[in-house]
């Protein structure tokens, strides 16, 4: 037995448990409601709905906010601050969420669940807006600027200078070490898991390399991620800010060409998913209600919204207008889900691709089937896209991991170092272990930090809007001016 095969016969036990503990259900007229999916559900709707579909009414004033076409006057020559820009946060924020989530997670969800979990995706990434928007907004109002200049935010730090009911105020320390706990498992246990996972089973299948050594190639991926994120936030910003537009674009473009070729395939494409999403195949039990939960939970997972990692990059950002941080925030799930995630999705049912993988729970093999049904050479591009993804994938959440090390255990540079080195060490571990069992883990750890997130943003519900109805009013924006 190799060293792969030890460390994932090791391994998958511990994590289908871990899994089975967190995604706790009840099953329904024979679908299983999973709760924390339940609640991210609630949670997308409830925001979006008090906000008055701002994910609408706002994207306007969002894209202006981010090139620079609207500025606020009133702050130019204050100091602001922080420590990255807002294009850079942006950046960030989206290399951590459109990466392997997307490639992979989309084309699980089209291979479980049918055509019609891209329609449910779709509406999910913008629903998810508005919660964004909520969290970010929070994130950067009560983020903590250090000593030395740096910045510090989160849900920790909304849970415990937000919280301050006098009911709730003595579980606002626990919540928030719960919140941070969960999160340095979720990033060291989860969220590289996932990502080098997929990476190294397509570098595997593609060139036929570490085929019987995938842990090599997790240690390369390994060493790599730590040249770059001692560096902290401006280099992974900086990294980030350069090649997440270009990732994006390509993978875009990509999806474009693939969709030019089989235009004759476009039309029924789309009635197929319309059709799939309100009277889906018998693929799995429960028919409409099972394929909305697959495309919610898989467009949850992959933009991040209501989970708080986002507020965590964002309050790094240079600013004094939290609101408008938390327009330009929104963004990130309408390009991760409703632009990158349908795009891998939609090319998996244009090409036809998703018919000899239905219910197998294929990744991103049925993603690359679908790149090489155009042309025997672009499984190779797809794998080069999806190396820069995976890499800006885990070092954003290597600063994720490192805030909420440090909310933990004081700020240091030696503590930090810690975490770091064994945030790679796991890189290595997730690269030897089976997909099935990672998904699982990297879902139920990711997804469980919307507990202690959710409770907060709900409770501070009335300061988002307090805040978003000043800011529109002062500067004439949107519905609510």
């Amino acid at each position: 037995m190799n060293l792969d095969s030890r460390i994932d016969t090791f391994l998958t036990p511990i994590a289908n448990k871990v899994s089975g503990v967190i995604f706790s259900h009840v099953t329904i007229n024979g679908v299983r409601v999973e709760f924390l999916i339940a609640l991210l559900i609630i949670a997308a709707v409830y925001f979006t709905l008090r906000t008055r579909f701002i994910g609408f009414w706002g994207f306007r004033h969002a894209f202006d906010l981010l090139t620079q076409k609207y500025k606020h006057q009133d702050i130019i020559k204050r100091k602001r601050k922080g420590e990255v820009s807002s294009f850079q946060a942006l950046a960030a924020t989206i290399s951590a969420s459109a990466g392997m989530g997307n490639i992979v997670g989309s084309a699980l969800a089209v291979s479980i669940g049918g055509p019609g979990v891209i329609f449910w995706m779709i509406t999910a990434g913008i629903f998810s807006m508005a919660l964004k928007f909520s969290e970010v907004l929070l994130g950067i109002k009560f983020r903590q600027i250090n000593k030395d200049g740096t910045s510090s935010g989160g849900p920790m730090y909304y849970i415990m200078n937000g919280l301050k009911a006098d009911w709730i105020r003595p579980f606002a320390p626990l919540l928030a070490k719960t919140y941070a706990l969960c999160c340095v498992f979720a990033m060291i246990g989860g969220w590289n898991l996932f990502q080098i996972n997929s990476i190294t089973t397509q570098v595997s299948n593609v060139t036929g390399l570490f085929t019987n050594c995938r842990w090599l190639f997790g240690l390369i991926v390994a060493v790599i991620t730590y040249t770059i994120i001692i560096g902290g936030i401006k280099s992974i910003g900086k990294f980030a800010s350069k090649i997440t537009p270009l990732m994006c674009s390509l993978y875009v473009l990509s999806a474009f060409v693939i969709c030019l070729i089989n235009i004759g395939n476009v039309p029924n494409a789309i009635v197929l998913i319309v059709k799939e999403a309100f009277k889906p195949q018998a693929l799995v039990a429960g028919g409409v209600w099972s394929c909305l939960l697959w495309g919610f939970r898989r467009a949850m997972f992959a933009n991040e919204s209501g989970l708080g990692t986002a507020p965590i990059a964002f309050s790094a950002v240079k600013t004094s207008k939290p609101v408008a941080q938390a327009f330009i925030a929104m963004l990130q799930p309408f390009v991760d889900t409703v632009i990158v995630g349908a795009s891998t999705a939609f090319i998996i049912v244009v090409t036809g691709a998703y018919k000899s993988y239905l219910g197998a729970g294929a990744g991103i093999e049925l993603t690359s089937a679908a790149f090489e049904s155009v042309w025997s050479y672009f499984p190779i591009l797809l794998t080069i896209m999806a190396i820069f993804f995976v890499l800006s994938t885990m070092l954003s959440g290597s600063y994720y991991g490192v805030k909420s090390w440090t909310f933990l255990f004081g700020e240091s540079k030696l503590k930090t170092r810690t975490f770091q080195i064994i945030y790679c060490i796991f890189i290595v571990i997730g690269s030897a272990m089976n997909l099935k069992s990672v998904v699982g883990l990297s879902d139920g750890f990711t997804l469980f930090l919307a507990v202690p997130n959710l409770i907060a943003v709900f409770l501070l519900s009335n300061v988002v809007m307090k805040e978003l109805k000043r800011y529109c009013k002062k500067y004439q924006i949107g519905i609510f001016k």
